[in-house]
């Protein structure tokens, strides 16, 4: 009977999904876990080919199984050239090179769809929040003090506004975003303009109801809230920077649910304190998990702990499609059989 191929497991092993990982996955696949504590060690582990000609790696929880740091140059070339696919849980994948990974011929397959629904409903209320200034009341409230009940009672209705008939922007037109659209839409009445560096087909933008903006710099002068969705990269690292601030609408809010450092902290704290900027909301942060105690002290900034997707479901999720897209890829005989379900680069 021939060897089944192996996938290494980084981080923490299954949670959830016991039935397929028994009955379907380790039928396929023999699958090892690694032992390595820090990156040095994990380095010679791969040199003296301790876990053998690996197939796949398989990382079931983004919250783990990143002790060996960066995915970059000094670590891809050392990987056997029987692996075919890297499979991890999460949306995001600024910690690993996929571009070298490509011209390795090894897939990245991330967590695209698990989360989708999750983030958008973050962000959503993220817009609530920046349009009726919720966190002030909630700030007043815990007080327990009736003076600045009393006072967050008088002030609040004066400061907010119902998010109906306004523009929200939306940077990226990815799945999260296109359900952030439509509950935008659909539940406060608002109108949606987005832009991305790829336009959407006609179809999509008919059945979203959204006006394109052929520039970031167009849909920033518009929009009365601009929600970010896109990933973190070379290009879009300070996306959000002082000049980006100067261009949209005096009084306008800022969303993000992507990543920290697409927004300069500086310079979104330089627009606030000036009131170009009237609120934010930031689940995302520049030096995370480090949270800017000059944002942490502002009432008109909602802050939360990268917690967009947090959700039972969006793990479970998660965890099983790392599975499937491993069982997509990698065949018997350890060699590719197909395509990932969820690819982020071209091999």
């Amino acid at each position: 009977m021939a060897q089944k191929p192996i996938v290494l497991r980084v981080g923490e092993d299954i949670k959830y999904n016991h039935d397929y990982f028994n009955n379907e996955f380790t039928k396929r696949f023999n699958v090892v876990a690694n032992e390595e504590p820090d990156r040095a060690s994990f380095i010679k582990a791969l040199k003296d080919k301790k876990y053998g000609d690996f197939a796949a790696i398989y990382r079931p929880h983004f919250q783990t199984g990143g002790e060996m740091g960066q995915w970059d140059d000094e670590l891809i070339p050392l990987l056997p050239a029987s692996c075919r696919i890297f499979a991890s849980a999460g949306a995001g994948f600024n910690w690993a090179d996929t571009e070298a990974l490509a011209k390795r011929g090894i897939w990245y397959a991330n967590g695209a769809g698990a989360s989708d629904e999750a983030v958008s409903d973050t962000a959503l209320f993220m817009v609530l929040s920046v349009f009726r200034n919720w966190w002030r009341s909630q700030k007043a409230a815990r007080t327990c003090d009736p003076d600045q009940f009393h006072a967050m009672h008088k002030l609040v209705g004066s400061i907010s506004y119902n998010p109906r008939g306004h523009i929200l922007g939306i940077v990226g037109l990815g799945n999260i975003s296109k359900k952030l659209a439509q509950k935008a839409r659909d539940a406060l009445g608002m109108e949606i303009h987005y832009y991305d560096v790829v336009r959407a087909d006609e179809a999509t933008e008919k059945s979203l109801g959204v006006t394109y903006h052929d520039t970031l710099f167009s849909l920033l002068g518009v929009a009365d809230c601009v929600s970010l969705h896109t990933p973190l990269n070379a290009h879009t690292q300070d996306l959000m920077n002082k000049e980006a601030f100067a261009a949209m609408k005096d009084g306008a809010r800022i969303i993000n649910t992507a990543r920290g450092q697409v927004v300069n902290e500086d310079a979104l704290i330089e627009a606030l304190q000036s009131g170009k900027i009237s609120g934010a909301g930031l689940d995302v942060h520049y030096h995370e998990p480090q949270v800017s105690k000059v944002l942490a002290e502002m009432d008109n900034v909602v802050l939360t702990c990268h917690n967009g997707g947090a959700a039972i479901t969006t793990r479970i999720n998660f965890e099983l499609n790392a599975m499937k897209n491993i069982m997509e890829v990698v065949g018997d005989n350890g060699g590719y059989k197909g395509e990932p379900l969820t690819p982020v680069n071209k091999k």
